[in-house]
């Protein structure tokens, strides 16, 4: 073989591992994947409900300062955000995925206005509903997360 073949024929093969990679990247997930990211999108979600409800808990014990549960409750407000941004970047490949989509986008729902309203409560009522809230959706993540992690 000649040069000129032996280019074309390296072409050719590094075209063949560049088509297979942007295939690989491009394809649709199965449902196993997109298991595992609503698994990890759980995962946040309840890691942020709790510091939710655990900073409440602490301000009602009066423990913490304004200003740290200020600032916790916008670190788990940035958490919920990027469960929902991974929630919302891929759509289920199928009927059993859009299931799992189902009983996982009202919990969501359901964190975010909690978290809102424990994090702004105007007085120690609200708050104490808005950890009680917490509470209850961080036992709902967990009950998913234990059904769909392995």
């Amino acid at each position: 073989m000649n040069g000129r073949g032996r280019v074309a024929v390296a072409g050719v093969a590094v075209l063949a591992l560049w088509a297979g990679f942007a295939y690989n990247m491009a394809k649709p997930a199965d449902y196993r994947s997109y298991e595992r990211t609503m698994v990890q999108v759980a995962g946040s979600a309840h890691d942020a409900a709790q510091t939710g409800r655990l900073t409440g808990e602490q301000e009602l014990a009066g423990k913490v300062t304004v200003w740290f549960a200020r600032t916790s409750f916008d670190d788990a407000a940035k958490a919920l955000a990027g469960a929902q941004q991974k929630f919302a970047s891929q759509g289920p490949p199928d009927e059993r995925s859009a299931g799992l989509r189902d009983r996982l986008s009202p919990l969501l729902a359901a964190a975010v206005v909690a978290l809102g309203d424990t994090a702004e409560a105007p007085d120690d009522a609200a708050l104490r509903d808005g950890v009680r809230r917490l509470d209850e959706l961080a036992g709902k993540f967990d009950d998913f997360l234990t059904a769909y992690a392995q």
